[in-house]
């Protein structure tokens, strides 16, 4: 459990389901501890999940970045910690990193979080609710800000995709991982087994449910970090759920 404090950190071990067939650790492992030590780290500080609802409000993911200095690997203990930046309007800025046994910086990541009414989901200005850690303004884990990303030609690749059961969060949507994953696990073997991750981004804009019929399309490829821009929609309304800018190496 963290103890109550501005900067929360966790160590973890990778392990082997949470490994790729490089024995890297996968995209959707890291943001999975990313979710999982911000919810540990807010519940400390008293703005959890819980402790939101029965207030009648709710933190709802946005934007989130992610650069990969290293992949951590198979069995590696690392530490990762997190920090919220600053709150503005009805947004709050959490950041993230990721080191290794030796202090090395292997994974930044920031990502942005909209205060919602728990019943309405109208949002609420953060101001709102009380939050008696200080704000880490200078501590930035990815120094520009998150950004919107655009629509583009996106008619490179198109993989279609049922929503799953196991595709399902408490809230019964789509978890924010698993949109990690669908990207991802729409490029061909040979491209994911010649190249690695260097920076991810997603944009969430709607919400997917149980047996939505989706969509993920892909443009091509461009300039020496090979930049993809992805999107994934809802086929019976063409409601965009949400998009992503990756960078490979």
């Amino acid at each position: 459990m963290l103890k109550d404090k501005s900067v929360g950190t966790e160590r973890f071990k990778i392990t082997s389901y949470q490994m790729d067939a490089k024995g890297n650790a996968t995209l959707t492992s890291l943001a999975g501890l990313f979710q999982e030590i911000a919810g540990n780290h807010a519940h400390a500080n008293g703005f959890g999940y819980k402790q939101m609802v029965r207030n009648g409000h709710i933190w709802v993911l946005t934007r989130l970045k992610i650069e990969i200095a290293k992949f951590p690997v198979w069995e590696e203990i690392v530490d990762v910690s997190t920090w919220i930046v600053n709150r503005e309007k009805f947004f709050s800025r959490r950041d993230f990193q990721i080191h290794n046994k030796k202090g090395e910086l292997l994974v930044s990541a920031s990502s942005g979080w909209m205060l919602l009414d728990y019943s309405t989901k109208r949002p609420k200005l953060v101001d709102g609710i009380e939050m008696k850690i200080p704000m880490q303004a200078d501590k930035l884990a990815i120094k520009s800000e998150l950004q919107k990303i655009g629509p583009k030609d996106l008619n490179n690749t198109k993989t279609d995709y049922l929503v799953k059961y196991s595709d399902l969060d408490v809230n019964n949507h789509v978890n924010n991982v698993m949109y990690t994953r669908m990207f991802l696990d729409s490029y061909a073997y040979d491209w994911r087994k010649s190249k690695v991750v260097k920076s991810f981004e997603i944009n969430y804009l709607a919400e997917a449910a149980y047996a939505d019929e989706l969509e993920i399309s892909g443009s091509k490829p461009e300039g020496e970090n090979n930049l993809v821009v992805q999107e994934i929609k809802r086929k019976s309304d063409n409601k965009i759920i949400c998009r992503a800018k990756v960078e490979w190496g």
